[in-house]
């Protein structure tokens, strides 16, 4: 029995099994990345704390302005999900306008965190008794700041791209990434807070 070559023209080209652009696989790169360092942040410090005989009886106060911060950063997070709504609409007035919010928003969250910093002393003025509390508490919370610091970066690039018009509605990659990442510093700073809350 022979076959006919000429059969197997008429298939069409197989798709790739593997759907995913270099951008997202860079971002899901970088956040596990992110991800396995502030784990074992998370690690050192509960294990500092659970095996440290200096932390027993200690009552560590917190600052009232945590839960403003953590209103501020769901702030930026819900911007951005209006921002990747807009732009699918095509809507590029109001995708530029939840761009510059959701940067307001996490300015905000940094000015608030630097109260906190400053309000944390006040709250436990012996410092000698709670200073492995302190330093604990500046390194997960600065760790954080840094890389909501670094998040303007890719904000403000998006902005510039956004008001140059180069998202549209089939095209907008670049606002889903920076949402996902902004996304999962929101979700690392209510992980961070639960630990500092609970401990």
């Amino acid at each position: 029995m022979s076959i006919d070559p000429n059969s197997f023209r008429s298939l069409p080209p197989r798709e790739p099994s593997f759907k995913m652009s270099t951008a997202q696989l860079g971002m899901l790169i970088l956040l596990t990345s992110l991800g396995a360092l502030f784990l074992a942040s998370l690690a050192a410090y509960l294990l500092t704390r659970l095996n440290n005989p200096q932390w027993e009886g200690v009552h560590f106060g917190l600052p009232w302005g945590l839960m403003l911060a953590t209103a501020s950063l769901a702030l930026t997070s819900w911007q951005l999900e209006q921002a990747l709504r807009a732009i699918r609409r095509n809507n590029q007035q109001m995708l530029a306008r939840h761009l510059k919010l959701s940067g307001a928003a996490a300015f905000a969250f940094l000015g608030v965190q630097a109260f906190n910093w400053v309000d944390l002393q006040t709250l436990n003025p012996s410092q000698q008794s709670h200073i492995l509390a302190l330093f604990s508490f500046y390194m997960l919370t600065g760790l954080h700041a840094i890389h909501v610091l670094g998040g303007f970066v890719p904000l403000a690039v998006v902005l510039r791209q956004a008001s140059q018009r180069e998202y549209s509605s089939s095209r907008y990659e670049g606002v889903r990434l920076l949402a996902q990442y902004w996304h999962f510093l929101g979700g690392v700073w209510l992980v961070l807070l639960a630990c500092l809350l609970v401990g």
